[in-house]
């Protein structure tokens, strides 16, 4: 029977090379056991040659099964009927359970390939009358959807790429130096205003020195409360407290119908000035990248000399227009705008704590070496501020235009020092700077005090108090950045501009002893040793930090 079963295969092979093979169908029953991707022959030999459209000849040999040693006989593969049921897409041996199982059946024959249904055998390895081989269909990656490049096969599908944070909005240099002006523009008011209101309150020039006093020892006495306010609330609700409070206190000092009620007024204004330099701290240094700080915060000083320019020349001209209640008032309508200002430019602040972390009020470490700097440094700036015009006038026989040139002169000098110095205090660089800004200003005073016997030098003398004396205040918030403990910018910030406001608060009733007494040479000598008693802190305090940096390094090594 095996003979008679092979003679009729090859015949079905010899007919069938010569008939065009139909179009498969695919088979009701696929194999039980799919492998959808064939693995590839592991003997080149036996693999299938390239498809071709052209008909090709089917080669005569019979199917070569390896392994176990299949056969097809009697008890296992009976081929019914003629022999071989060709079914659409292929032979399949019905039966008893014809399984090809072993080390390798290979079917060699054009069209005989194993594929994930099953090993198909063509009767006895031939395709049906008229059958020509089909080609296998070509696989195409499924087009991504958008349009991308499709993934290669076997590799994991790509997250898409998350949008782009939007960019943080830059920290607007301007608000915080018109934070600064107006922080201490109340001050300044009422000198540049102080004979209109001496004339119209009946205020003894007495009074008149109290408010500095009252004002500055306000701020000394709320800085470090101020401090940990900024703390908890972040800078956006900080300056704009701090905008809208000046604009409170000037409101009532325009409004202040005598003595005391202009010294309570000045009194709250000492809040705004506490929380300045904690606000605008904290501001730059959550918005501001650490290269530009030092830069920022230059220019945000130097609001302090802007609003005192703006106090003594814009608002003093409006007063003569609309009278001094009038420019005061349009000085806190300004306030309230750049409230506004901020409000809508400054980048929100996180959720205000509940309660502020434990925080000592007393200076320590770094912080208390700039506190007592700055206390030493403020006594003499103060005295410098207050007492300049009045040493040219009444000394040195200046006019009254010339005299207020003096402030102008100092003010300007202070702007462009507080900027150009505050680039410069890069970390390695800005512990020295305090020394020695300190040690330039001892020449300062000194030229002031030579200015009794050759009055020329007055002015390098201005311009200098203002290069080195007021620039050395900037240096020290810069120096506060740098050091400040997580989360205590502001305190820390707080704790040293106390110890400054404290300075201007005692340095002017010291200074005005002598000046009383017609010593001015005496009053500009005080003020020389307060400016060499802060340089001999900073030179200090910055051989302490050297030495502590060399000893960290060696412990390293």
């Amino acid at each position: 029977m095996g003979t008679e079963h092979a003679g009729r295969g090859s015949e079905r092979i010899g007919h069938g090379a010569a008939e065009p093979h139909p179009e498969p169908k695919p088979h009701p029953h696929p194999h039980p056991h799919p492998h959808p991707h064939p693995e590839p022959h592991p003997h080149p030999e036996l693999q299938s040659q390239p498809e071709s459209t052209e008909p090709q000849p089917l080669p005569e040999a019979q199917p070569h099964l390896d392994g176990a040693g299949s056969h097809l006989d009697g008890a296992g593969s009976h081929l019914d009927g003629a022999g071989s049921h060709l079914d659409g897409a292929g032979s399949h041996l019905d039966g008893a359970g014809s399984h090809l199982d072993g080390a390798g059946s290979h079917l060699d024959g054009a069209g005989s390939h194993l594929d994930g249904a099953g090993s198909h055998l063509d009767g006895a390895g031939s395709p049906p009358d008229g059958a020509e081989p089909q080609p296998q269909p070509e696989r195409h990656p499924r087009p991504h959807p958008d349009g991308a490049e499709p993934e290669p096969e076997g590799t994991a599908p790509r997250r898409p790429a998350s949008p782009p944070l939007p960019a943080p909005r830059p920290l607007p240099t301007a608000l915080l130096t018109c934070a600064m002006a107006f922080s201490m523009l109340q001050l300044f008011l009422l000198g540049a205003l102080g004979p209109r209101l001496v004339d119209e309150l009946d205020l003894s020039p007495t009074v008149l020195g109290l408010t500095t006093t009252i004002g500055f020892g306000t701020a000394a006495v709320l800085s470090p409360a101020g401090g940990r306010i900024v703390d908890r609330v972040g800078p956006r609700r900080a300056l704009a407290a701090l905008l809208l409070l000046s604009a409170l206190a000037l409101a009532l000092i325009g409004a202040a119908p005598g003595a005391g009620f202009l010294l309570a007024a000045v009194a709250l204004g000492g809040l705004p000035q506490a929380l300045a330099n904690p606000a605008t701290n904290k501001a730059i240094l959550a918005a501001v990248e650490p290269a530009r700080r030092g830069a920022v915060t230059g220019m945000k000083q130097s609001g302090v000399q802007l609003g005192a320019f703006a106090a003594g020349l814009p608002l003093a001209a409006l007063a003569g227009w609309l009278g001094w209640r009038g420019a005061v008032w349009t000085a806190a309508f300004a306030a309230v705008a750049t409230a506004a200002w901020a409000l809508r430019a400054l980048p929100p602040d996180a959720p205000a704590r509940t309660a502020a972390p434990p925080a000592s009020l007393v200076p320590r470490g770094t912080i208390a070496w700039l506190a007592a700097f700055s206390l030493l440094l403020g006594c003499g700036i103060a005295s410098v501020n207050t007492y300049l015009a009045l040493y040219g006038a009444h000394s040195l026989d200046l006019g009254p235009g010339a005299a207020g040139a003096l402030v102008a002169v100092l003010g300007v000098s202070g702007v462009v020092g507080r900027v150009a110095w505050s680039r410069a205090a890069t970390p390695g660089r800005a512990e020295w700077l305090p020394g020695l800004l300190a040690a330039g200003a001892v020449g300062a005073a000194l030229l002031l005090a030579g200015a009794a016997a050759l009055a020329a030098l007055v002015w390098p003398g201005a311009v200098a108090v203002g290069v080195f004396a007021v620039s050395a205040n900037a240096v020290s918030m810069v120096l506060v950045m740098q050091r400040a403990a997580p989360g205590r910018a502001g305190q820390d910030s707080a704790l040293v501009s106390a110890g400054f406001f404290a300075g201007f608060a005692l340095g002017p009733p010291l200074f005005g002893l002598l000046a009383s007494a017609g010593h001015y040479g005496w009053g500009w000598t005080l003020v020389a040793t307060e400016f060499a008693a802060a340089g001999g802190v900073a030179l200090a305090w910055a051989v302490r930090e050297r030495g502590g940096v060399r000893a960290t390094g060696d412990r390293d090594a």
